[in-house]
């Protein structure tokens, strides 16, 4: 005797309630799918955000917990003991202090990001390098153009953002409502104590890095039909003008890969 159509494998009678789990579970599933396919492409094109959250969060709950810096400070005199106020809840300061307080809270945080975010544009070109000991390294050139690019744009920005930062500091501070003296006193001190020096080293060499591997790229594909590339990705080319500039660019492109 067959079962009646309305009844479930096991025989029962098969619920409305049945149906709803089911259409839940595909909800859940399709769902979860494209929660996972949005973080992962917002991971792609935020590589640092992690850390920045991670950062975000840990300051907040350490400003939480921290009893002493809902505390009012003592009103500041020198340089010294504006740069202190970074250790205060802002929300406690007047509205003079609490404005050097955010200029030098922003400051260090954009300092942090526009570094990691060179390091790790430098990084990825860095990890394709291997695609151009191949034979189609013609081709890997060219797909590398656009990260190329990249690197050197993130280059001349932190070389920007470290070269005015005193200027900008300065310049927030005044309108806080302090003197243009002490204004100066206090982004020269906080600029003193950034590695401004290394952050500018660091991207005069991926702006170079960058250059070079473009220059290169530029090269090969406006002169498409001069080279020859064997199969771990040498190129030579029977052109001996096009030869030598190709080679003071590769030269120079390798020594800054091995520095």
């Amino acid at each position: 005797m067959r079962d009646s159509p309305d009844k479930g494998s096991k025989g029962r009678p098969e619920e409305p309630n049945d149906r709803h789990r089911v259409f839940w579970i595909y909800v859940l599933i399709l769902g979860g799918g494209v929660l996972f396919f949005f973080l992962g492409g917002l991971l792609m094109r935020n590589p640092n955000l992690p850390s920045y959250l991670y950062s975000r969060v840990t300051g907040w709950l350490g400003n939480e917990s921290n009893t002493s810096s809902r505390r009012v400070p003592p009103p500041p005199k020198t340089a010294e003991d504006y740069l202190q106020l970074t250790h205060y809840d802002v929300r406690v300061l007047p509205p003079d202090q609490r404005g050097v307080a955010l200029a030098l809270a922003d400051a260090i945080g954009s300092a942090a990001a526009v570094q990691d975010r060179l390091a790790a544009l430098e990084q990825n070109v860095r990890n394709d390098l291997q695609t151009l000991r191949k034979a189609d390294a013609l081709a890997a050139y060219a797909k590398m153009k656009s990260s190329a690019a990249t690197l050197l744009q993130a280059a001349n920005q932190q070389k920007i953002f470290f070269q005015s930062l005193e200027t900008n500091l300065t310049q927030q501070f005044e309108k806080s409502g302090l003197h243009e003296d002490l204004a100066k006193q206090i982004a020269a001190l906080f600029y003193q104590g950034m590695p401004v020096r290394k952050a500018l080293d660091q991207a005069d060499t991926s702006e170079k890095l960058a250059s070079e591997l473009l220059a290169i790229a530029n090269l090969l594909s406006e002169t498409p039909n001069k080279w020859r590339v064997s199969s771990n990705g040498a190129i030579s080319s029977p052109d001996k003008k096009l030869e030598e500039e190709y080679r003071e660019h590769y030269e120079a492109f390798v020594s800054l890969i091995n520095r």
